[in-house]
């Protein structure tokens, strides 16, 4: 290509310099003007039209000419919900009083939680954990662990996945017509392999849900349809979402549906039997990689509603990030309550689990030898605290009807947040 052809097929940009993102405005302008719509009256004090502030969003302006139309293609225009959406449902309300921060609190009572985080691991976690040791590579993994160039920490994400996988499948989830739900799917890597391990096959019928709120790229989810289109599936559906919408890519063999659903979505706000993926499945499996703090606890509320329960098979969900739990929406509060935790201490732990990888609070070495030295006295506490708060939500899944436990599935070397929560029903 000529460098006047390159010219002639490279669209002018606007020259206005955007002081917050470092960088020039890259909306394209009309020919013969140097900046766009947005800004070009900023720059000149001529505008050709006047411009008013969207309705929906004073941040951004549009012509007064043209604001129908815009009303109209607004991104920021309010959308009706469909009926799997109900603000909060999965939330209860979360008082106005905030956490202490744990530097604010007196020793003695520092102490005296520290003291009980000890006795109630002895107690009821100590020996009671069940600890995986790491399998082979799962199969559909494979290649891509293989891959020359993968970093350490994207080999030790892969293993992650893997012995989840392992487990959903040790624990007899994996069956036909089943709807596979990750909650807080983010880009979708688990969904993606748990879609080409148990979705794939015609006999299935079976999809995976994907539930993420942010608006991300989906390369997992795209990488489902370039699949799905070599396949010899006869159609392949696919378009965009947005707030509390689905995105499809599904393959139709002989009249049976199976694929991966999107739904953007805030799992606070989920009603999950009635999404549509969920209610054409005889079963539902829940699974999450790494659901951070109090989503874990709005996921097991999401899972166990009343009115889904019954289909409900099992899930196996790795926590994290317990600091960020909320006292009013942990699911557990009752049950420590009996057991001697308050509201006042769990308060507390909610701040003490942050030295299961802060350690002694100082900066981190480099990667350990291959024998580290043993946990020091703040992080064995800041791990049975995230133990402490895991148990109670095994608590919360057994009252219901589950059988539940804890499950070390990988070694702390891979991941220091290594413990997933394993249920099956038992109804």
């Amino acid at each position: 290509m000529s460098d006047n052809t390159k010219q002639q097929t490279v669209k002018p940009q606007c020259h206005y310099f955007v002081v917050r993102k470092k960088r020039l405005c890259r909306m394209t302008v009309k020919p013969g003007h140097l900046y766009c719509g947005e800004h070009e009256p900023q720059t000149t004090g001529q505008p050709n039209d006047t411009r008013v502030p969207c309705p929906y969003d004073p941040k951004h302006t549009c012509f007064a000419n043209k604001l129908d139309k815009h009303l109209r293609i607004c991104n920021a225009r309010q959308q009706e919900n469909p009926e799997y959406i109900e603000t909060n449902i999965n939330s209860p309300a979360e008082p106005s009083n905030h956490r202490q921060p744990l530097k604010d609190v007196p020793l003695e009572i520092l102490n005296q939680v520290i003291d009980k985080i000890n006795v109630l691991y002895e107690k009821y976690i100590e020996g009671n954990i069940e600890e995986l040791s790491e399998r082979e590579i799962h199969s559909v993994l494979r290649e891509e662990y293989m891959q020359n160039g993968r970093t350490e920490s994207s080999l030790r994400h892969l293993r992650q996945v893997s012995q989840l996988m392992w487990i959903v499948e040790d624990e007899g989830l994996v069956n036909n017509n089943t709807c596979y739900v990750e909650l807080g799917a983010g880009k979708g890597h688990l969904s993606y392999f748990a879609w080409q391990a148990w979705c794939t096959q015609p006999t299935r019928q079976s999809c995976v849900l994907l539930v993420e709120r942010a608006a991300l790229r989906h390369k997992r989810d795209n990488k489902i349809q370039t699949q799905v289109a070599k396949s010899d599936a006869n159609h392949v559906t696919s378009h965009d979402t947005s707030e509390g919408t689905e995105a499809r890519v599904d393959s139709v063999v002989d009249g049976r549906v199976e694929g991966a659903v999107r739904v953007r979505a805030d799992i606070a706000d989920l009603v999950l039997h009635l999404v549509p993926a969920v209610r054409e499945r005889r079963s539902v499996v829940g699974i999450t990689k790494h659901l951070c703090g109090v989503a874990t606890d709005y996921a097991l509320r999401c899972l166990c509603a009343a009115e889904g329960l019954s289909h409900l098979r099992g899930l196996v969900m790795s926590t994290c990030c317990h600091h960020r739990c909320q006292p009013a929406g942990y699911v557990g509060s009752s049950y420590l309550q009996a057991l001697g935790v308050d509201a006042a201490d769990l308060c507390v732990m909610l701040g003490v689990v942050s030295w299961a990888t802060c350690g002694d609070g100082r900066p981190r070495a480099p990667p350990p030898a291959p024998d580290p030295a043993p946990p020091g006295p703040r992080e064995v506490v800041g791990r049975r605290a995230k133990l402490l708060l895991d148990w109670g939500r095994v608590l919360y899944l057994r009252e219901r009807g589950l059988n539940a436990r804890l499950t070390r599935y990988v070694a702390a070397a891979v991941s220091p947040e290594n413990v997933c929560i394993v249920a099956t029903n038992t109804q």
